[in-house]
């Protein structure tokens, strides 16, 4: 193991009032006459401090990546003051600081939103579009976080503070829903561990981060609503197409997105064979009499995709519209969580229609018309039963509902 002089370099906290408030801690180095003092950007409570190891006590939750975190330091501080004076130079105190900040990229460089940004550039090639775009999403929050709470937000600040405050001001300023907070913290954490795994953080506080989700509600369109739907006659082209585009995910159990990814030899000898986009899952599906027709009415051989683009915003408004033209309007249930308060309201189902109801009209009508769930799960690209088991209770529901409409 190697050892430092521990009567050159030491470590101490800055001076403090309170046992219990996080205070500085600084690394003191001794050398050729000179006293560099300099501050580790990292922070403890003193009660957890212990003086004359110099070192967090074995009780405080990141002991070891902080112990850790000061070792190496003083390791580097040696090496590279030995490595000077090899080369001749003359050290200074302003050099040897310059050499910590170069280590640890004290500036803007440091900054946790900066590094975020690394990491989204990072993410391009690894993650889909739609992924993207919810961990911009994130990072937009975080920065309105730090603008309007006037909380410097670094990799030293990311802790339980941090926490219980992002936290409040997501549910109580911006009027989050308990899911919506969830999904910021997921892409948080997920920055954070490759920040880690970079070296740009030692902080683990965030490991400790919960952010609680309840279970969203699985609305989709009965066999007699697709059918209905499937049947309307439009007058409207772009009402026409986003109807076509819906049912085709409704028959497909395609993601919005891979709809959209769709190529013209992406179907042959009536089959779909296509890499999904969200989950890189390989998947061949059969057209089945619905799907087909879809297929033949927008096939050309002068088009690279099968359909147009249209945006998933503009897709769910003329949805909306859609349920409306279909008179698809039975009474839904809408209930959000936000922090404590349950918020519910009771609106027609044709508001709820989205480009995601596609994939569970198609789980869901799959599973009610005798389908194995191995097969769907195959089409969808679903590694987890886990995640089926909410369709089993929406089916069970749906069925007690329709033998009690039948005999009443």
């Amino acid at each position: 193991m190697k050892k430092y002089n521990k009567e050159l370099i030491k470590f101490n906290l800055k001076s403090y009032a309170d046992d219990k408030a996080k205070t500085q801690i600084f690394l003191v180095y001794n050398f050729d006459g000179n006293r560099l003092r300099y501050y580790t950007g990292k922070r403890i409570e003193p009660k957890y401090w212990d003086k004359e190891k110099q070192r967090a006590k074995p009780n405080y939750s990141n002991a070891v990546s902080l112990n850790q975190f000061l070792k190496t330091t003083a390791n580097f501080l040696e090496d590279k003051y030995n490595e000077l004076k090899i080369l001749g130079k003359r050290i200074t105190i302003e050099l040897l600081k310059d050499e910590l900040n170069n280590r640890f990229n004290i500036g803007d460089e440091a900054d946790l939103l900066e590094k975020y940004d690394e990491f989204l550039e990072a993410s391009v090639n690894e993650r889909a579009q739609a992924t993207i775009r919810k961990i911009k999403t994130t990072l937009s929050r975080l920065k309105e976080f730090q603008e309007e709470k006037k909380f410097r937000i670094s990799f030293d600040t990311v802790d339980l503070n941090f926490d219980e405050r992002f936290k409040d001001f997501l549910i109580n300023d911006k009027k989050q829903t308990n899911n919506t907070v969830a999904k910021h913290y997921k892409n948080l954490k997920v920055f954070l561990n490759w920040a880690t795994e970079k070296g740009y953080n030692t902080n683990l506080e965030f490991q400790k981060f919960k952010a609680k989700q309840n279970d969203g509600e699985i609305y989709f369109l009965t066999w007699d609503e697709l059918m209905k739907l499937f049947a309307l006659e439009i007058e409207s082209p772009k009402l026409d197409r986003v109807r076509d585009i819906f049912c085709f995910g409704c028959f497909t159990g395609l993601r919005f997105s891979d709809i959209l990814n769709l190529k013209q030899d992406n179907i042959s000898n009536d089959t779909i064979q296509i890499q999904t986009l969200k989950t890189r899952g390989k998947t061949i599906i059969p057209l089945n009499k619905y799907s087909r027709a879809i297929y033949e009415k927008h096939k050309s051989t002068e088009t690279y995709n099968l359909f147009n683009a249209i945006s998933n915003q503009k897709m769910n408004e003329y949805l909306k519209e859609l349920g409306q033209l279909a008179e698809i309007k039975d009474p839904v249930q809408i209930i959000h969580y936000r922090g404590t308060e349950r918020i519910e309201k009771i609106v027609p189902k044709y508001e709820v229609l989205t480009s995601h109801v596609a994939r569970k009209t198609f789980i869901t009508n799959a599973m009610m018309r005798g389908m194995s769930t191995e097969v769907i799960m195959d089409i969808t690209t679903h590694n987890s039963y886990k995640s089926f088991q909410r369709y089993f209770k929406i089916v069970d529901d749906h069925k007690r509902t329709q033998m009690t409409k039948a005999f009443e």
